[in-house]
C-alpha cells in the first residue's frame, strides 16, 4: 500500500461504515467470531455480506451500547502491542455504532472471545479494548496507560449474554443466533478447559428460553491438529484439522440460514 493510499484508509473505513453500511439494503450478517467462524465460512458459498467484531467481548459490547464513547482507540495501541495484526482487530469496534439499521439475516457468534480475551480500559479516559493477554506488550509504558481487567468471570456470563441477546432483539426483533463452541480437546490448560465448559453450560441453559439461540457444539472425539500450519501456531490449541470444520459446516447448513 502506497503512502497516500495509507493516508486515505481512515477515511474510506469511516465512510464504509458510517454512511454505506449504515444504510445498506443488502442482505447481511452480523458476526462475532474468530478463526473457528472464519475457518467455518471458508466452506460454505453463498453467504451474505459480513460485518463482524471478532474482539467484541460480551461485556465490551454491552458498555459500548451504553456509552459509545468507551470505543477503542486502535491508532494509540500501535506501539504497545506484541501482536500488530490484532489491531485491526480492535479497530473493528470503532464502527460498532455504525452497524446496519436493517435487521441481519442473522449473528454468527463463537466461544473465543469469552474463553480467553482480557478487558483493558483506559486509565485516563476510560474507553476499553479486549484481546488475549499476550498480544499487548506489558512494558511500564503501558501498564501506566491502561488497566487490565482480566478474563470475564464465568459466574456474570448468564446475565451478560441475555443482556447482549436482548439488546439485538430490541435492535433487530428475533434473529437466529448461532452459537459456535471452540472445541477444546486439545488444550491442556485447566483455566479454559473449565472456562469451556462454563460457556456451553450457560449458552445450554439460556438457549432453553431465548428460542432464537442456537447452540452448536460438536463430538470432540475425533477432532485433531490441523496438517499444514506456520511455526508460531504449531502448539495453538484453537486450530484444527479440515474434518472438524466440516463438521461444524454440516451443523450450520442444517440450520437452514445458508441456501
Amino acid at each position: 500500500m502506497g503512502y497516500f493510499s495509507k493516508k486515505l484508509e481512515p477515511l474510506k473505513l469511516a465512510f464504509k461504515h458510517k454512511l454505506r453500511w449504515r444504510y445498506t439494503r443488502r442482505e447481511w450478517f452480523l458476526g462475532r467470531h474468530a478463526c473457528l467462524g472464519y475457518d467455518v465460512l471458508k466452506l460454505i458459498s453463498g453467504t451474505p455480506k459480513e460485518v463482524n467484531l471478532q474482539k467484541g467481548r460480551v461485556d465490551l459490547l454491552l458498555n459500548l451500547l451504553r456509552d459509545p464513547r468507551l470505543k477503542p482507540k486502535a491508532v494509540s495501541l500501535r506501539r504497545l502491542m506484541c501482536r500488530e495484526d490484532v489491531l485491526p482487530l480492535i479497530k473493528q469496534l470503532e464502527f460498532f455504532d455504525c452497524l446496519p439499521k436493517k435487521s441481519p439475516k442473522f449473528i454468527l457468534m463463537d466461544s473465543f472471545s469469552e474463553l480467553t480475551d482480557q478487558l483493558f480500559e483506559s486509565r485516563r479516559d476510560q474507553w476499553l479494548f479486549a484481546c488475549a493477554y499476550g498480544d499487548v506488550s506489558h512494558t511500564t509504558e503501558f501498564e501506566s496507560q491502561f488497566k487490565c481487567h482480566g478474563l470475564l468471570p464465568v459466574e456474570s456470563l448468564e446475565k451478560q449474554y441475555l443482556a447482549l441477546f436482548n439488546a439485538f432483539e430490541a435492535r433487530w426483533g428475533l434473529v437466529p443466533i448461532l452459537f459456535l463452541h471452540f472445541p477444546i480437546a486439545l488444550e491442556k490448560r485447566q483455566l479454559y478447559i473449565d472456562r469451556h465448559h462454563g460457556i456451553v453450560e450457560v449458552i445450554q441453559k439460556i438457549s432453553k428460553s431465548v428460542k432464537n439461540l442456537t447452540p452448536i457444539q460438536i463430538n470432540e472425539v475425533e477432532i485433531a491438529w490441523p496438517e499444514h500450519v506456520s511455526e508460531e501456531l504449531k502448539n495453538f490449541p484453537y486450530h484444527y484439522d479440515v474434518k472438524t470444520y466440516e463438521k461444524f459446516k454440516v451443523q450450520l447448513d442444517g440450520t437452514g440460514l445458508f441456501r
